[in-house]
């Protein structure tokens, strides 16, 4: 007997399903979520500080909301990031002066460097009109801040004999405090203000080569007067 001819069962064909790159689309978020939080979990007070405010003044914006507590102690990195801004501030003001002067931050301070040519005449300590004209400008930012300074005056190793100057001591003292008195005038408080001369004592380049043979260029150089602004000290 024949067996009657029964067709075979319709197999349907199986569309991929997506279901495993979703997985991982979600897994690869998941990853990110947590590595933004641990990021952020330690994140440096004093650097947000720093880098909102800059960021917020360079696209005239309001400040980023602060994450240190009131009246919580300024710590030392607070201190640096205060020393930055104003050492961008300063250069800002002073712009196209850099034949003049130079900035330089250091751990605990921002020195300025007056350079000597500029501020003095040969064997003066009178300020020129052009140091005037600068220092006016350096002096707006440091008025109403909570700063002290030190003005240090330096020489080269020419030996200076006349009646106002004996020697170099008595020179580089005086040239820095015209840059002193020049500030008070301007209304710095004369108690945050350190003078000091301190000659030929700590050039920034040798006056001298191996030989002796004095180096015109060095010894410009170390002719010169450093402001060395720093916070003042919590009372």
């Amino acid at each position: 007997m024949q067996r009657p001819f029964i067709p075979a069962p319709h197999h349907r064909k199986k569309e991929p399903s997506n279901w495993a790159l979703s997985f991982a689309d979600m897994m690869t978020l998941l990853l990110c979520f947590f590595v933004l939080m641990l990021t952020v979990s330690k994140v440096d007070p004093a650097r947000y500080e720093a880098v909102s405010s800059i960021m917020a003044e360079a696209m005239k914006g309001k400040d980023a909301p602060s994450i240190r507590e009131k009246n919580a102690p300024v710590t030392p990195e607070a201190k640096k990031k205060n020393l930055f801004e104003l050492q961008l501030e300063l250069a800002k003001l002073i712009g196209n002066e850099t034949e003049a002067l130079s900035l330089k931050l250091r751990p605990d301070a921002v020195a300025v460097n007056l350079k000597g040519a500029a501020f003095f005449k040969s064997g003066d300590a009178t300020l020129t009109s052009r140091a005037v004209i600068i220092l006016d400008k350096l002096a707006k930012p440091l008025v109403n801040q909570n700063y002290r300074l030190t003005i240090e005056g330096h020489s080269d190793n020419l030996p200076i004999h006349s009646d106002k100057f004996p020697s170099n001591w008595e020179l580089s003292s005086a040239r820095a405090s015209s840059v002193a008195r020049f500030l008070i005038a301007n209304g710095f408080p004369p108690e945050r203000i350190k003078v000091t001369g301190l000659a030929d004592t700590r050039p920034l380049a040798p006056n001298t080569d191996n030989k002796g043979n004095s180096i015109p260029e060095n010894q410009a150089k170390n002719r010169r007067v450093v402001i060395l602004v720093a916070p003042a000290p919590r009372t």
